[in-house]
């Protein structure tokens, strides 16, 4: 994850590069199943910030309750949930 300060809002992009996942339907299911996430988690991030949730290889597999799970842990590690 990366982090910009200063913000007047919140934002959270989510990336999914080709190492990730070659074709570009793959890709985006990952960053569907990143948005969904954010969906779950996002009343609880703190305001003002911007962040981009880099996709890891391991996303494919994984279930979505896990996906979450995974999420809220990176955010409490970057200290942004409330």
């Amino acid at each position: 994850m990366r982090l910009v300060s200063g913000s007047t809002d919140t934002r959270v992009a989510a990336v999914a590069p080709k190492k990730v996942a070659k074709t570009a339907v793959m890709r985006n299911k990952i960053r569907r199943k990143i948005y969904e996430a954010l969906k779950v988690i996002k009343p609880t991030l703190k305001p003002s910030f911007h962040a981009i949730v880099l996709a890891k290889p391991a996303m494919m597999q994984k279930k979505q309750i896990e996906i979450v799970a995974d999420m809220r842990e990176l955010f409490v590690k970057a200290n942004l949930l409330r």
